[in-house]
């Protein structure tokens, strides 16, 4: 039975995942979550060595209700199997619905093989693709997750946290085209609604948030309260420029709550931020996480900022989701630097410990309609 056999509500039609050191766990948790009538094929490139590689797809089946098997070259992907690579090749998915099986260079061939397997699955299914990027050393998938991104196909990456090797996600993530950053245990109920569902990205992002677009304009008293916390944040790290944005969840947008050091001219800028920017709160939005530009002026992804950081003076940027204790996103703080800037891990700490104070307030606030 082909994959467009299965009733589903989305227009995805593959779902391609790829994981090295800890990745048979990983997948293990999410093909768990997946159900058996799960409506498109599953490709997962696992690096293998020789003492797993023959019984691998037999221990990937004993906690899913999916079929699991070896992958054929030459064969027609059928919706609810998951198909994995023997040792030493890589997928090239094909447009009409096959798979061919190529051999991995023995130099590099497994970061090589990835980097293949993601674009070819960019190149045949376009915005019906959805990549997950798993536990892994080394930075293969990077490329690969760029031409999936630019094709208009989601890419997802497993969490820092959870991963026994962070190499692989983090290339990804530092790529800036990773739509969401997640624990492994939440990317099975991700993809059951993106899949399954029929769910947009968006629309999945908005029910993690609190309904802040509902609501009055900013209360006096919140925004006193988000001055007082950006004032402090703007003194732990010897700066003199900074923002906090709230999340509104009916447009997906952020809205500027309170700022230091910006002119007036900027407000244009600065006042809302679109879901679809590639601007460092935004992206710290997509990815769940800090995000880091030490130097704008050489940063690859944000070169499309360049002349709105140097007309508002800035060089560097750290921008930092703020969450309720139950993970909602509620907002994104971010302080601006005039030069470029490095963070230690030291610091990193206080951001984060600061960040979620900051959060825990917004919610207070919010609970208390002040």
């Amino acid at each position: 039975m082909s994959s467009d056999q299965h009733h589903r509500k989305s227009n995805i039609g593959i779902v391609a995942i790829a994981a090295s050191a800890g990745g048979v766990i990983a997948i293990r948790k999410v093909l768990s979550g997946l159900p058996s009538n799960f409506p498109v094929p599953i490709l997962c490139l696992q690096h293998l060595n020789p003492f797993d590689s023959n019984v691998l797809a037999q221990v990937l089946q004993l906690q899913t209700n999916l079929k699991v098997r070896w992958a054929y070259g030459g064969e027609q992907l059928t919706a609810g199997v998951v198909y994995v690579c023997p040792p030493r090749h890589y997928f090239v998915v094909h447009a009409n619905g096959t798979i061919t099986l190529a051999q991995q260079a023995s130099k590099h061939g497994w970061h090589h093989g990835v980097n293949n397997f993601f674009e070819s699955v960019a190149k045949s299914y376009a915005e019906r693709a959805v990549v997950v990027v798993l536990t892994g050393t080394g930075k293969g998938g990077a490329d690969g997750v760029q031409e999936v991104s630019n094709m208009g196909g989601i890419v997802l990456a497993q969490d820092q946290a959870s991963c026994v090797a962070d190499g692989m996600p983090q290339a990804a993530i530092a790529t800036s085209c990773v739509d969401r950053v997640l624990p492994c245990e939440e990317i099975a109920p991700l993809l059951v609604r993106l899949v399954c569902e029929g769910c947009s990205l968006s629309q999945i992002l908005s029910n993690y948030t609190l309904p802040l677009g509902t609501k009055p304009p900013i209360s006096p008293m919140l925004k006193d309260a988000l001055s007082s916390l950006l004032d402090r944040a703007i003194a732990m790290y010897r700066t003199d420029m900074g923002q906090i944005h709230l999340f509104k969840q009916q447009s997906c947008t952020l809205e500027l709550a309170v700022q230091r050091g910006f002119a007036a001219s900027s407000f244009s800028e600065l006042r809302t931020v679109n879901i679809s920017d590639n601007s460092p709160c935004m992206s710290a939005v997509r990815a769940g996480e800090s995000i880091i530009v030490e130097d704008i002026d050489i940063h690859p992804m944000f070169s499309s900022h360049r002349a709105i950081a140097k007309a508002m003076g800035y060089r560097a940027v750290q921008s930092t989701p703020l969450t309720s204790n139950s993970g909602d996103l509620l907002g994104v703080l971010s302080t601006y630097f005039r030069q470029p800037r490095r963070f230690l891990p030291w610091e990193m700490k206080l951001l984060d410990m600061h960040a979620r104070h900051t959060g825990n307030l917004i919610e207070i606030f919010q609970t208390q309609n002040v």
